[in-house]
């Protein structure tokens, strides 16, 4: 009996060889799940081990020296605000602080709406709305402000024009055209006439004068004028 043909055997054909760069890339899509493509994140998680740690040191130490940036801002402010147009090749400094100490161990301060140096490294700046407050032992304070001045920081003399005023936090008022104010020796001097007024009475000098011991003691220069308030201690107490 003879059987029925069978059929022939499938995929029997001899393998086609493959290339090498074929082989490669099988290999490579094996090594990495079967996408054949190399995972990007990898190379952005190595960066970020490196990046993570560097930023984190940063933010630290900008912590431990904020309140010490603080602080110095504090003692010594000055702030750019542009160019002024009367002085185009200087920059205008704003809100400026000057701080130092007297003779007597006593602070003073020197503020200034605006600021610039009158000559590049001179160290002496042409001020606008100028105040000095000075310090004294007892526990009182003194100011002095004007429209305008200059304030040389070499010998730490302010120099005040186009109307001083002066105040004691006792109650004493002054005001002269101009003035100039030795901020070491808690001195200041003038040579327009004065004038000087407070719970005590008034004084007035025609040729200026001079004030020491931070205004609690003041000289009035060539012919003056006095008017005492009786009854009234120079403390403005009966």
């Amino acid at each position: 009996m003879t059987g029925a043909p069978q059929p022939e055997p499938q995929g029997s054909a001899d393998p086609v060889p493959l290339s090498r760069a074929e082989l490669d890339f099988l290999a490579d899509a094996r090594s990495h799940g079967g996408t054949g493509r190399r995972p990007r994140h990898s190379a952005f998680v190595k960066a970020m081990k490196r990046v993570l740690p560097a930023l984190a040191a940063l933010l630290l130490g900008a912590m431990l020296l904020w309140p010490q940036i603080q602080a110095e801002r504090n003692r010594f402010q000055l702030k750019i605000s542009g160019i002024d147009p009367r002085f185009p090749d200087r920059l205008r400094m704003i809100n400026a602080r000057f701080q130092g100490i007297d003779d007597d161990n006593q602070p003073y301060t020197v503020t200034t709406e605006s600021a610039h140096e009158i000559k590049p490294d001179s160290r002496i700046y042409a001020l606008e709305s100028p105040a000095a407050d000075l310090a004294l032992k007892d526990g009182t304070w003194a100011m002095l402000r004007a429209p305008e001045g200059t304030f040389d920081r070499n010998v730490d003399v302010l120099k005040l024009q186009g109307g001083v005023s002066g105040f004691h936090d006792t109650g004493y008022e002054f005001t002269t055209s101009a003035a100039r104010v030795l901020l070491r020796e808690g001195k200041a001097e003038g040579d327009d006439p004065a004038f000087g007024h407070g719970p005590a009475g008034e004084i007035e000098g025609a040729q200026g004068f001079v004030a020491t011991d931070k205004g609690r003691r003041i000289l009035f220069k060539g012919k003056a004028r006095l008017l005492i308030r009786p009854g009234v201690s120079s403390h403005g107490q009966p």
